[in-house]
Parts: C-alpha cells; structure tokens; sequence
C-alpha cells in the first residue's frame, strides 16, 4: 500500500512538474518542437560553450553567440537562434569528439577578433613513425567478421593512399590503435559515454594521448551495415575515426570527411581536399603501404566528387586569351561561368566551352552590364550581382522580383565577391574586405579590414575571386590569378600565374 501511494506520489509530481514547465517562457537551452533535446549539454560537449558542470547558467548572449559557432561551422544561416534547421543538425548522427577548443580557452582570440573565418582545426597530435599496428579487440555482432576486418582494412587504406603511412593489423601483443565495439559508460570517462541508437556513433583519441592513443571505438548501439542506406556504413565511419586516431580535428567544410556529421552511405566516398591537406600537414604526401601490400589512391568516378582542375589542354590563341573577368562563379548547375562586360563565358577544363561567349542577358537576363562582383551563395542557391550602390538576385537563371535594390552605403562599388567555406559572403574592394549578408544595414564589427590581414600574399585590387569545384580558392587580377592555401592562410608558392593558360586554353605567346 505504501509502495502504490510512493507511486502514486511521483506520478503526481511528474504531471505537476510538466504542467509547470510548459508555463515557463522558452531560451535558448530548448527547441520548441523537441524539449526532451538539451542543447547547452550538447553544446557544452562539443566545444561550442564552456563546461560549467552545474555552476550556474550561460547568459543568453553567450549563448546565441555559442549557436551562431555551431551554425558557422557546420555551413548553416547564422541566426543565434535553435531554429529547426540548427536543431535538427544537431541531433544528427555524429561523431563523440568536440569540434572546437572551448571559448574559455580561446578567450584571446575571441576578443581580439571574433569574426575571424574558421579554418580546418588541427590539433597537432601526430605519431612519430610511419608504419602503425592496428589490432580488433572487439567485434560487433551485426556482421561477419571478415567483413569488418575488410572494412576497417579498407578505412585505412584511404589515408595510406595519400601519405607515407602504412597499415597492418596485429592480432596479438599491443598495437598502436586497438578498435572495439561498446556501449555506453566504457571507462572512457563521463563525457564519453555512448547514448543508444542515434546521436554519437563513435569516436577516437589522438595520438600521444597515452594511454590511449589512436583507440577507436564504435558505439555498439548504433546499426552497423556495409552498404544501403540505413544504419551506418561501418567503412565510412571508421575511415572519419582513423583520421583522429592519426591527429586530426574536425573540418569545417560540410563535405569533408572529417566533418563531424555522417554523411550517408556513398560507395565512392573520398577525401576532400580538406582532408587531404590536413593528413599531409602532418605526415607529407605521398602513397604508402596497407596491411603489408601496396594501397593505390582510388579515383572518383566523374559524378563522385568534383576532380582537381588539371591544367588546360593548350589552343591557339584567339580572341578570348587576352580577357580580364569582372567576377566567376560555380553557378546553381555546377557550371562555371565567368562575366566580362556583356558578355558571359561558359569555363571547362579543356577552356571555353563551344558556343561561348554569349551575351550576358541571354543567361542571366536582367543581370547588369560589367558588374562589379557576382557570387553564388550555395546556401541559399542564389546568385548575386553587384553593380556601383545596387544588388540584383537570380534563382537559376531567373531575376527575383523586387530587384535590383540599394546597397548601403558600407557595401558600394565591390570589385570582387567569394563565398568562403565558413558559408560567409566577402566583397573586396582596394585593399580592405567586408563581410556581406542581405540582411546588413552596415559593416559588421570590425570590417572593413585590410585584405592581408587574412588573405596573405594577395595585391591589392582583386577583380575576380571563386571556389572552384576542387575546394580551392583562386584571385584574378589582369591577366593572372592566384591559388589562395585555405589551411595556411596565404597564396600558395609559384603564383601568380597566366589566365589564359590554365584557365582559357591558350597557348603562350611566342615572341616575334
């Protein structure tokens, strides 16, 4: 009887305890369509807030400058505020390591300059040698065994393939990485405990992390498959982890595999070029061994992932060689177009395309004659075109009714527009760039600011600038362009380079 009233007791408290909460006046720490779903826990954890174990509450500043982080860094509109998209991302399938260093220790950096564009994080953890031991101390039951070994085999060899590592797994003794399959608290320590089906899938440690350096565990919880689309590929996964185990953070860059989100089932996944400069930071280039044999890089097939742009298979000179472009984008079809007074060129890897250039109001009809800049903002799938004091918006190729509209004043007269991989829009005007958003009446915080300050080894005077399809980033001025290092921050060695060459399928011009 006791027992029943204890019951009966709870059970009261429990419905008073919801009826009071739902009268509470949301924040930020509770999405409207999901409460159960604690975002300052989750932020805690991943870096985007410090830990404060109980201590008191984040001021909501602090916080919606902690969401505005966590939307910068995984490619969404930074509002500051749990919207569904932000939160829906967040719940995401994911890995269980932080993405950033916490405010608290980079106080510095976010007072002097807190605007300043992510770049791919790095820890800095390496091993000291090149051939590493991995050993399978666990299994999970949802699979043969052989599969698993070939999956953790084949995870591997993606980073062998672009470095001087090799790979071989060892079966008795210790080994450099020793990979399981768990669930929940699994002497880990609290903040890495697994949560069941959903959330963190797995997570690994650095190297010099002793005395777990490289461990990777898999959340056993989760759905392990080997193709399809449900559960989680093993061999994906596995290939995310083996890049901490071997010192890498998280990138920024959506597409990447080291972003923090699964991304799905792809039989043709590959390393971004994020990836692949964050591995050869630490190790250099170069294919290595795996498992004892010779691992050959795998190409992409064509529709797979955009290929580095080889250099332009030489014509002869003609009449476009000697163009100077107003502005190139990525356009919303994957093509690349570049503008020059009235007319528009369709660019390929061998040159301009057949049939180009045509007039500008033949593609882009309405757009401006020379604009100043043009950019595509892959987030909101529009395109831009900036002219003196006014902007006019396309979706596709079509003009959005109600422009062209004035810019303020801070915006004017931009000669140059990029959209960076923290999904940020930059207009360069001179010697100074400015962060840009529709919704800005004036400059943010600190902007303009002087182009070197970030964009190291660039001249003044940038007249074109784009991320082409191979994650790189170029700036045109005149005749040449520049290829811009996105993980050192500067102008890559060897440039400037001749326009017309790479980039229009000239010939160089033989003197007379």
């Amino acid at each position: 009887m006791l027992d029943s009233c204890r019951r009966a007791m709870s059970l009261f408290t429990l419905v008073l305890c919801i009826v009071v909460a739902s009268a509470l006046p949301t924040d930020h720490s509770r999405d409207a369509a999901n409460r159960d779903f604690d975002s300052t826990t989750f932020m805690e954890k991943f870096g985007y807030l410090d830990n404060l174990a109980g201590r008191g509450q984040h001021d909501p500043q602090t916080t919606s400058m902690g969401i505005r982080e966590f939307q910068r860094f995984n490619g969404l509109q930074e509002t500051g505020r749990l919207d569904p998209a932000t939160v829906q991302k967040m719940q995401s399938p994911r890995c269980g390591l932080p993405d950033l260093v916490r405010p608290s220790e980079r106080a510095a950096q976010l007072r002097s300059d807190p605007e300043t564009p992510l770049a791919f994080y790095a820890p800095g953890y390496k091993w000291r040698k090149n051939n590493i031991d991995y050993k399978i101390v666990g299994y999970t039951r949802q699979l043969g065994g052989s599969d698993q070994r070939r999956a953790l085999r084949q995870a591997f060899s993606k980073w062998s393939g672009v470095t001087p590592l090799t790979f071989r797994e060892v079966t008795s003794g210790t080994a450099d990485i020793e990979i399981n399959f768990v669930r929940g608290q699994h002497g880990d320590g609290p903040g890495n405990t697994f949560d069941g089906r959903g959330g963190t899938l797995a997570h690994a440690f650095f190297p010099g992390t002793q005395p777990i350096s490289g461990d990777t565990h898999f959340d056993e919880d989760e759905q392990w498959t080997m193709r399809g689309e449900t559960g989680s590929n093993l061999e994906i996964v596995a290939a995310h982890e083996f890049g901490h185990a071997l010192g890498l953070g998280h990138s920024n860059v959506p597409t990447a595999l080291m972003a923090p989100y699964y991304q799905g089932y792809d039989p043709n996944y590959q390393l971004h070029v994020d990836d692949k400069r964050g591995i050869q930071t630490l190790y250099g280039s170069g294919g290595g061994r795996s498992g004892g044999r010779r691992t050959r890089p795998t190409r992409p097939p064509v529709t797979a992932r955009p290929r580095p742009r080889p250099r332009a298979t030489p014509a002869p000179r003609g009449r476009h060689c000697d163009v100077k472009f107003d502005d190139i984008i990525v356009a919303h079809d994957g093509k690349t177009y570049a503008f020059r007074g009235s007319k528009i060129y369709r660019l390929t890897n061998r040159g301009v395309s057949r049939g180009f250039p045509r007039p500008r109001n033949r593609v882009f009809r309405g757009a401006p004659s020379s604009p100043g800049a043009v950019v595509y903002d892959r987030r909101l799938r529009k395109t831009f075109f900036f002219k003196g004091g006014r902007y006019w918006r396309f979706t596709a190729y079509r003009k959005d009714q109600g422009f062209p509209k004035r810019l303020p004043s801070a915006f004017r007269n931009p000669k140059a527009a990029l959209q960076w991989r923290d999904g940020r829009i930059y207009l360069f005007k001179s010697s100074t760039y400015t962060a840009w958003t529709e919704t800005l009446t004036r400059a943010s915080s600190g902007y303009p600011r002087a182009t070197t300050q970030f964009w190291r080894g660039l001249r003044p005077d940038i007249e074109a600038a784009f991320q082409y399809t191979d994650g790189e980033t170029y700036f045109f001025k005149g005749n040449v362009y520049w290829k811009f290092d996105s993980y050192y921050g500067r102008v890559e060695a060897g440039y400037p380079k001749a326009t017309s060459q790479a980039w229009l399928g000239c010939t160089p011009r033989i003197p007379k």
